[in-house]
């Protein structure tokens, strides 16, 4: 009870505005004394809590007094493994004000252009910045999950200058054995996905491997998780186990179990931070340390018991990992297995008892899963049914000893290192055309657009459909679950055109008239290899509701763009390609040429610019003209990134509130 309070006043604290936190401030100080010397002191670890959490959070939303887009000299440390995506190589940097002393010290999300080199993991950079606080209240919560005050792009010029090599550090050794994991692996989707097995370094997969792990339901092993932190403790013990045995006994010696709960607990802090200590390994070294505690200590200890431990702790040493999708992924899934699989797996075969905890996490999750990434995987249990196995027994063991050979000097290790890589890649490979059959199969991906008054119905339908109770009520919690997949985003009305501009690398619109998609853009730059297509643009057409793009108008066909375009036509159908017939036209596309049609009572038309090196779409209604790769493109820049939709019909273009994933 008091942990769910502790968590429910750190919830409190950081969804409330930003503008309210200094009112909250001054009630909690009022209510804090009052409720210490009063009946109702079970609300203390409430409001403990959101006192905490707001602490922590100003120290992170005290920016300095800099207006957006305005430029700054900074000093910065580079704190984490530079990667690669739709805007660039980015990093987190700890960063100072050598102009200005009297400001704060901070940590900030820094991009560079993705042609120059990444610098490394300790390095002391000074850096030329252009400022880019939080729009909005959305994305200050997603920088502050991270502890990230704000963002900045570098602006390239003399300034830039490197001050410092690396020194020691857990990041560094994390890059160098990522580095040297891929060096060694000729597959380059292999070399990253054990790279994020080893060291929890994911930067590099790329958005074809995201896809087909979001679509099997498998992301969860391919992150550093619970299981394999826990794994490498039951080696760590057993290899302290026969440690032990050849160690002379003295006065000063414990027990042998004794010692071999203090090395895997020890070992496996290590390792979870080796892997970038994210929530799953902060939960699991948690949880298995207050297990074997109480184990030893001769304590009767529950699952229960440690999961509430372990909830605290986490909240305790970053109050800000309740932002984020892995702690109540977590947590709800170890909730799911204590209090609800633990007491109804009957004695049998260890396969339908896994069946059963499969199924019974996978429905458990569903609603957060569905507030969290808006996808659900419906090949989940057979994916899973084979990946476990796999992971658990071939693919993980190998690469966690490798990881330990890499550390320990000399060449014989680092050869054995590199064989139990070989093997990992072998796994790999055989697993990953299964995988990919997996997520091709029809409907394995389903996707659901919903009100926020679906999820007051979900909560119960979640407990009624794991709990022990009849087969209608059951049946009838499962179909409101599934009711998700089958709600759809209201459509625009005849003569109306909804527009929604994402931010993105460069500009990218997408146009729905009530019965027709259009796109208008890519919102690839240099670098992103599709990844900003599908982060903004791939979510926009699902919630459409729609089974094909009716028309793409992409721009030049740069290597990015074609990999978007290939990532759409493996979403769905498109119809027409139009590029501009300067650039060459594809045999499968159709240049630009002069043409007007009407959709549902907007009236379009296309053409190439003066020197046919770019297509200009036009759209109407009534009097009202929008011009798309026009000079009069104000408008869109200012709804780009924001979390409102541009409706445009006869009587203008105006904004309304639309629940959009951006």
């Amino acid at each position: 009870m008091r942990s769910a309070l502790l968590l429910a006043g750190v919830l409190l604290a950081l969804w409330l505005p930003t503008d309210a936190h200094d009112e909250l401030k001054w009630c909690l100080a009022l209510l804090l004394p009052a409720l210490w010397f009063s009946r109702t002191r079970i609300l203390l670890p409430a409001l403990a809590g959101a006192a905490y959490a707001l602490l922590v959070a100003g120290r992170v939303l005290a920016l300095p007094p800099l207006e957006a887009g305005e430029r700054v000299i900074v000093e910065a440390r580079i704190e984490s493994i530079a990667a690669l995506d739709e805007s660039g190589w980015q990093f987190d940097a700890a960063i100072s004000f050598p102009r200005h002393s009297g400001w704060d010290a901070q940590r900030w999300r820094i991009r560079l252009p993705a042609g120059m080199p990444a610098p490394a993991p300790g390095e002391r950079w000074q850096y030329a910045l252009r400022f880019d606080p939080p729009r909005d209240a959305a994305e200050a919560r997603l920088l502050l999950r991270d502890r990230i005050s704000a963002t900045a792009r570098m602006v390239e010029g003399p300034p830039n200058v490197r001050l410092a090599e690396s020194g020691a550090g857990i990041t560094l050794l994390r890059a160098g054995l990522a580095e040297r994991i891929v060096a060694r692996v000729a597959d380059p989707s292999a070399a990253v996905l054990l790279a994020a097995l080893a060291v929890g370094a994911t930067g590099e997969v790329s958005t074809r491997q995201w896809q087909v792990f979001n679509a099997t339901g498998i992301t969860h092993l391919v992150a550093i998780s619970g299981m394999h932190v826990t794994f490498f403790a039951m080696l760590s013990m057993s290899a302290a186990r026969r440690l032990w045995r050849r160690i002379p006994a003295g006065p000063l010696m414990p027990r042998r179990e004794r010692f071999a709960a203090g090395v895997g607990v020890v070992l496996a802090l290590l390792y979870a931070l080796l892997s970038g200590f994210s929530v799953p390994a902060q939960r699991t070294v948690v949880m298995l340390t207050a297990f074997l505690l109480a184990r030893e200590s001769g304590r009767c200890c529950t699952g229960a018991w440690s999961m509430r431990v372990a909830l605290v702790a986490v909240l305790l040493y970053d109050p800000l990992a309740a932002l984020s999708a892995g702690f109540w992924l977590s947590f709800l899934a170890v909730g799911a297995i204590v209090l609800l699989a633990g007491a109804r797996l009957a004695p049998g075969s260890p396969l339908a008892a896994a069946v059963r905890v499969q199924w019974l996490v996978s429905v458990a999750l569903l609603p957060v899963t569905v507030a969290i990434f808006g996808t659900f995987s419906a090949v989940g249990l057979l994916a899973n049914a084979l990946a476990i196995p796999v992971f658990t027994l071939l693919l993980v063991p190998p690469i966690l000893l490798a990881t330990a050979c890499y550390l320990l000097p000399g060449a014989l290790p680092g050869w054995c290192g590199d064989l139990l890589v070989d093997l990992s890649a072998w796994v790999a490979s055989i697993l990953w055309p299964f995988l990919s059959w997996c997520a091709g199969l029809p409907g394995a991906l389903w996707h659901a657009s919903v009100p926020p008054s679906w999820y007051f119905i979900a909560a119960p339908a979640v407990l009624l459909a794991l709990l022990p109770v009849g087969k209608l009520l059951r049946s009838g919690a499962m179909l409101m679950l599934l009711s998700a997949f089958l709600l759809r985003e209201p459509r625009p009305r005849a003569g109306e055109l909804w527009i929604d501009v994402p931010d993105t690398g460069s500009l990218a619109v997408v146009l729905r008239t009530r019965e027709r998609l259009l796109v208008w853009g890519s919102g690839e730059s240099f670098g992103a290899r599709g990844r900003s297509f599908a982060r903004h643009i791939l979510p926009l057409l699902r919630d459409s509701g729609r089974g094909a793009l009716d028309m793409w108008l992409p721009g030049s066909l740069t290597r990015d763009v074609q990999q978007a375009l290939a990532l759409a036509a493996a979403e769905l159908p498109v119809h027409r390609t139009l590029v501009a017939p300067a650039r060459g036209v594809p045999p499968e596309m159709q240049p630009c040429t002069p043409e007007q049609w009407q959709w549902d009572g907007i009236e379009f038309s296309v053409e190439a610019d003066a020197d046919g090196r770019a297509c200009q779409l036009h759209a109407r209604a009534g009097a009202t003209l929008l011009k798309f790769g026009g000079d009069d493109a104000t408008e869109l820049d200012r709804a780009r990134g924001t979390t409102q939709r541009l409706v445009m019909d006869a009587n203008g273009i105006h904004r309304r509130r639309a629940h959009l994933r951006l």
